[in-house]
């Protein structure tokens, strides 16, 4: 198998990985192995362009078909992206969410994790929810709701749009708290005394459209997360209705797996 013929540019490059003549693994699978351990060690920043195909056979001593082979592959896989006419690019690693599971928040998952979460309020007022916001609080026609939009950033830069409601019964003077640089669950305790003990959530991927498109930043069509959940108190009340639609670019969500015991009620799904 020949190689690209510049490789004596690459020979000052003592300590590059080299691909192993003497092992019956394929060329293109350690060529695999030894990128991803490359964009592991931050090699090559986000969104600077990798070097090119020719080069990059030069640097390993393979083919292009090869190396075309493991891009290929490594894009797929979601770690590499390719701009057509500029080259192949390292994708940004993506925020990983675990509120899913527990109750303590999307801010304090992320601040947990060491990022800084802001949020935009758009619209903080009191309002009639409409028949499924209401159906799903368990509230009667004539309760009002206080109806929460944000659009929420991690370390500047724009994650996720989500509309929430609480029953303005349970606390009246979330109508008037400060929520731009908090945490709505944080507000809920330390003025109403109440928490979120547990919830039911369900993950889909849907398309972008307006408009989401706008406030995200996207483009129509573009796959965004949407997370629907409702948190209940310990007395088993609806607190929390929400709908949030994430940049599925900027973000991955993980979901831990319990063995649960067949023999008991099946609990409901933390948050």
């Amino acid at each position: 198998m020949s190689a690209c013929n510049n490789r004596r540019r690459y020979t000052h490059m003592t300590t590059q990985p080299r691909i192993r003549r003497d092992v019956p693994i394929p060329y293109y699978y350690q060529l695999i192995q030894v990128l991803q351990e490359a964009i592991g060690a931050g090699t090559w920043a986000p969104n600077v362009p990798l070097p090119s195909e020719h080069e990059l056979c030069a640097m390993y001593g393979v083919s292009r078909t090869v190396v075309r082979q493991a891009l290929g592959e490594l894009v797929a896989h979601g770690l590499l992206y390719r701009v057509k006419g500029k080259g192949t690019f390292v994708v940004p690693r993506k925020i990983e969410e675990h509120f899913i599971q527990r109750t303590h928040g999307f801010h304090q998952d992320m601040t947990s994790q060491g990022y800084t979460v802001s949020s935009r309020v758009l619209e903080q007022t009191v309002v009639l929810p409409s028949p499924y916001v209401r159906q799903a609080l368990q509230l009667d026609e004539h309760q009002h709701t206080i109806k929460i939009d944000r659009l929420r950033s991690v370390d500047g830069a724009v994650l996720l749009f989500v509309q929430t409601y609480i029953p303005e019964y349970l606390c009246p003077t979330l109508a008037q708290a400060d929520l731009a640089g908090g945490s709505l669950y944080v507000a809920l305790q330390e003025q109403c005394g109440l928490g979120v003990n547990t919830a039911t959530r369900t993950v889909e991927a849907v398309a972008a459209r307006s408009p989401m498109t706008t406030l995200l930043g996207v483009g129509k069509g573009e796959p965004l997360l949407k997370i629907e959940s409702v948190g209940y108190l310990d007395d088993g009340r609806p607190v929390e209705y929400y709908e949030a639609w994430h940049r599925s670019d900027r973000s991955k969500i993980e979901i831990e797996i319990l063995a649960v015991d067949d023999t008991l009620s099946t609990p409901l799904l933390s948050s």
